[in-house]
This record gives structure tokens, sequence and C-alpha cells, in this order.
């Protein structure tokens, strides 16, 4: 059966599910839900939708949807995801799952009470060379993982903070939570995991919101793994993301969209086709896995209880930080 998508949400990023499901021969988008009557409505004549409204009940009824894609902000992910799954609807939610780890764990019984699919966008984990460096940690061909340490630096400017991103009610959290989620959650899922969040310090270094928009933690993971997490949107012309990995046999280091570092003995580093690990791409990926586990009724590649632990793992993060420490240049004292 072709499934029967409703949009919930319609920010930026329910786009590329307007794309990624065009592409799709097995779904369409059918209705989308808005909080304004007036936004959601010209949102909808825009993409040729044909359903819209502000109640998901009434759209689910007219426009006999079967599916969900839930795109809001990250706070309202929970009001989405349980609706949905009571209207019997498959659930595709945008990371991250949610940002409270309770709500996380109400959504996936939700879902599975309720007999739906709960899939998360971590679509990075379907990048190429991503999985291969998983498989070859999985294969012990970097021996015991001594060190994964992560990078994440990026620059938002004051306007971007001018809106829910930056606060406590909504975003849940600055650049850990935010722009880091995908490789934090790559991070624990490629060491199966994490065990304990060793220390962590968060900072308020360039703009003034409640979150933090610099930070660094030390993290133990459950394959014995430790390292660091530095998150920054406090870092003017970077846009940096990459994961490092020590072993007893070797060095592996990778961003998005390439390795750049693989010292690994007794292997030599295949190629990989770059474009495939385009957004469009991993989003289109993600929007086929979603359709199968529906069709199949098994379980996507990322499901709730795999998605949840990144989210656990950066409330850890936030808890043994404490609030952000506000640095005031001496100037300005």
């Amino acid at each position: 059966m072709r499934q029967r998508l409703l949009l919930i949400g319609h920010g930026g990023i329910s786009k590329q599910y307007i794309r990624a499901f065009k592409m799709n021969q097995e779904a369409e988008i059918v209705g989308v839900v808005g909080r304004n009557l007036e936004k959601v409505k010209a949102y909808a004549y825009e993409h040729n939708i044909k359903t819209f409204g502000t109640d998901i009940k009434e759209v689910v009824r007219q426009s006999k949807a079967t599916a969900a894609v839930i795109c809001t902000p990250n706070a309202l992910h929970y009001e989405g995801v349980m609706t949905a799954a009571k209207l019997g609807l498959h659930c595709l939610c945008e990371k991250p799952l949610d940002i409270s780890p309770e709500k996380q764990d109400e959504m996936i019984q939700v879902c599975k009470d309720n007999k739906v699919i709960l899939a998360v966008s971590y679509m990075r984990r379907f990048i190429n060379h991503l999985l291969f460096i998983k498989d070859i940690i999985a294969a012990g061909k970097l021996g015991r993982i001594m060190v994964m340490d992560v990078t994440i630096k990026h620059f938002r400017d004051k306007e971007y903070y001018q809106s829910w991103h930056g606060t406590n009610a909504l975003d849940g959290g600055g650049p850990f939570l935010q722009q880091g989620s995908h490789i934090v959650d790559l991070a624990q899922w490629l060491c199966d995991g994490y065990k304990e969040v060793l220390a962590a310090k968060r900072f308020q270094v360039y703009h003034d919101i409640e979150t933090e928009d610099h930070g660094y933690a030390i993290i133990q993971y459950q394959n014995g793994a430790v390292g660091m997490i530095e998150a920054s949107t406090a870092s003017i012309s970077l846009k940096n993301e990459g994961i490092e990995i020590s072993g007893t046999k070797g060095s592996i280091a990778a961003n998005y969209q390439e390795i750049t570092t693989f010292e690994v003995e007794g292997m030599e580093l295949p190629s990989f086709d770059k474009s495939l690990s385009e957004n469009e791409v991993l989003f289109e990926k993600l929007a086929v896995d979603f359709v199968r586990s529906i069709q199949t009724g098994t379980q996507p590649f990322v499901n709730g209880e795999a998605a949840k632990v990144a989210t656990e793992l950066i409330t850890d993060i936030y808890k043994k930080s404490g609030e952000p420490l506000r640095i005031v240049p001496s100037n300005e004292r």
C-alpha cells in the first residue's frame, strides 16, 4: 500500500522531507499541520499539499493519512508523536527524539502500544564510509578502542538565536543537542553506547542566550574508549564536524564527507562515492527505510530505542556541567 504522509510542522527542515518523499514511489505527502492557519495554508499551497489545518486529528481524517513526519521544534516532538501514534500513524521523527529522556520513553511505549513504527532521522548513520568504520570496529580490526574524540565547531549569528533556538524550553540545549546531535549519536553508536560522563563544562562566550554556545565533555564509552566532545556555535568562520578514533591497531579520522585519516594494520582504504554522503541522498535513504519498515513490519534502521541514547548522553553532559558559565570580556564588566 502506498503510504499517505502527514507533515506535522512546516519549518525549514520539512522541505527536505517533501523532496525526499517525492523521490519515493511508495509514499506521498497528503497533509500538513501547523499552529498558525494562515501560515500552514500558504505552505500547503506552495507545495501543492491538498489538506492542511491546525488540528492533527481533523487533518488525518480528511487526508486519510497512514503515517506522520514530525518536524517541529525539539520540545514539540513529544506532542506530535504521542498524538500521531494514538491515531494509528507510523511516525518518522526529526532528531533528537525529544529533549527529555523520560518523554522519549513515553513516545517509544505509545508507538509499541499502538503497533506503529517509530523511526528517528539520525540519517548520518546511512553514510557508507561511517558504516565501513562501524564494521571495522565491530570486527576488531582496530584492536581495543582507546580514544573517541568528537568535534562540532560551527558559527551561528545572533539572528539565528532570535527564535526558539537557544532556549531551554523549546531547543532544550545549545550545540551539544542541536548542531551536535548527529555526531554525538554517531560517536556513541560506534562505541556501542556510553558508560559515563566523566567531566563537562558549558560556556556562553559569544551569544546572550539561555543555553551554551560552547562546551566540552569527557566521555567513557561502553567499549572502554574515552574521549572529548567539543561543541560550539561561537567558532566564527568554522564549520567542522568530525570524529577521531584510535585503537591498538591504528587510527581513523572522518567527517560526513570522507575518511581523512586511515592507518589500520593490514588494511587499505577503499574508495567511497562522496555524492552518497550528501544531505539529499541521506534523506532519500531515510524515506526509503521508513516506508520499507512499515511495509515489512520490521524495525527501521534507527528506531526509538536506538535514537534515545544520544539524548540521554547529552542530558548527562548537561547535568554534569551545570549551568553555562558566562564569559564576559573585562572591558564589558
